[in-house]
């Protein structure tokens, strides 16, 4: 079999800033190697990556739903929109080794479901290193301006690293899987200098050209220090823009955003440093936005909902908390007859058999999260913890951090079992904010205020 040359991916990879995470880079580069140019005289130890197809958008969610006209598809009256792969600014860019999505195309399954009437929220699902610049700022601003229009929820599945986080930051809520990394808030760029290799094969290059910088930093001599200081100017500027988004993006201080220094976080560790919102996976994300639209439709038609079917995400209440009230006047009073005609027309004429059904549905699901969370090993050696994720609406699977964290029966203190309970397991549980290994903090005053302290950072619990 021949092998393809790809010289015009040499201007996309090499000596141009990237939002991408630098061992994807470097398997990439690998992967190409001596083909980026053309140059048959370089051996690179590397064997070819084999990612040639468009993963169907059901890999990520097994919650299945009509394809939209773009592509994406629609679960339950949910858009999921999936980012997998490298990001460039146009998708007709390919090749062999990965797997490419453009900006442009993100952005245009985002307005098309924005402008949907039978969507009524949107989650953007990531399992991307990151990509290209020109487009990602763009990109991540048109998301930050959909905010407020509808629900918008990012969620890391896999990877949400550098330009992928930037997009997934400007979301209203960042969520991640347990085993999941997001962050490498930096920019990166490589140089190859083949001029040694090309010596060794006795090929002399020759640059004629006119204009001081016009082949500056070309891979046929060593890089000048003039030439890697202009670029470093470069790469400085492009990860001051990158800072100040995130920073606006998540309430953050840009000193926090820089002191992350372009790692990435997994699962926990990602709440921990404010980069995500909470733990959770793609099918849950859907199936909580999905409840939203039913409790739009309960509330159009005047339907009283229990707790457990009115939750709603921290980011969101936020939002509603910050929306000033309208004036109460004639010209403004909204009635529930009027509320209800906004409603999609589907929604709003619902049968009463299928509101009952809606309501046991949630009902069994309600059952199936109690006993999911009861169920844990840990569960009865913890009874406060136990109760505060029951009745905070945290999933099982939020929960099963929390009381993964929580002592075991065999070693809760005396004083716990004497009647303190929750406050010795919060105090032996310590801060959750956990950076790669969960350890638990020592016993004090302090672990315990910061423990809850970090039930507020994760899931948006008011202190």
């Amino acid at each position: 079999m021949s092998q393809r040359t790809y010289p015009h991916l040499a201007d996309r990879l090499l000596n141009t800033p990237l939002l991408l995470h630098p061992q994807k880079l470097d398997a990439i580069i690998a992967g190409l190697g001596q083909r980026l140019l053309g140059v048959d005289g370089l051996h690179l130890d590397a064997a070819e990556l084999t990612a040639r197809a468009v993963l169907p958008a059901e890999m990520f969610t097994t919650r299945r739903g009509e394809r939209s006209d773009r592509g994406y598809r629609v679960v339950d009256g949910v858009a999921v929109i999936s980012a997998m792969g490298g990001l460039v600014h146009r998708t007709k860019l390919a090749a062999d080794s990965s797997l490419l999505i453009g900006y442009n195309d993100l952005a245009a399954d985002l307005e098309d479901a924005l402008a949907k009437a039978d969507v009524h929220a949107i989650a953007l699902v990531f399992d991307s290193p990151g990509g290209e610049v020109s487009g990602a700022f763009e990109l991540a601003e048109r998301i930050y301006a959909a905010r407020g229009h509808k629900p918008l929820v990012a969620v890391a599945d896999g990877m949400a690293a550098s330009a992928a986080y930037l997009a997934a930051s400007a979301a209203d809520e960042v969520v991640v899987s347990a085993t999941s990394y997001v962050g490498s808030i930096g920019v990166v760029m490589r140089h190859v200098d083949f001029s040694r290799a090309l010596a060794n094969d006795g090929i002399t290059v020759s640059h004629i050209f006119a204009g001081e910088h016009k082949i500056d930093g070309n891979p046929y001599q060593p890089l000048p220090d003039a030439v890697r200081n202009a670029l470093q100017a470069d790469i400085e500027g492009l990860y001051q823009m990158f800072v100040q988004a995130v920073a606006k993006h998540r309430g953050l201080d840009e000193q926090a955003v820089r002191d992350t220094r372009a790692g990435v976080y997994r699962g926990v560790a990602a709440v921990a440093a404010r980069l995500a919102d909470r733990i959770g996976t793609v099918d849950a994300v859907v199936a909580e936005l999905a409840a939203r639209r039913n409790h739009a439709v309960a509330a159009a038609v005047g339907i009283s909902l229990q707790p457990w079917e009115t939750t709603m995400s921290h980011a969101s209440a936020t939002a509603a908390a910050a929306a000033p009230a309208a004036p109460a006047d004639a010209t403004t009073t909204t009635t529930a007859a009027t509320t209800a005609a906004a409603a999609p027309t589907a929604l709003a004429t619902a049968s009463q058999a299928d509101l009952d059904k809606a309501r046991a549905e949630g009902a069994a699901a309600e059952r199936a999260r109690v006993a999911a969370i009861t169920g844990h090993p840990n569960a009865a050696a913890n009874p406060g913890i136990t109760q505060q994720c029951i009745a905070t609406g945290l999933s099982a699977e939020q929960a099963k951090g929390f009381l993964d964290a929580a002592p075991a029966a065999a070693t809760t203190t005396a004083s716990a079992q004497a009647g303190n309970q929750f406050a010795a397991a919060m105090a032996a549980m310590g801060n959750p904010n956990v950076s790669g290994v969960e350890a638990a903090a020592p016993d004090s005053a302090a672990a315990t205020a910061q423990a809850a302290a970090g039930w507020g950072k994760a899931f948006g619990i008011a202190q």
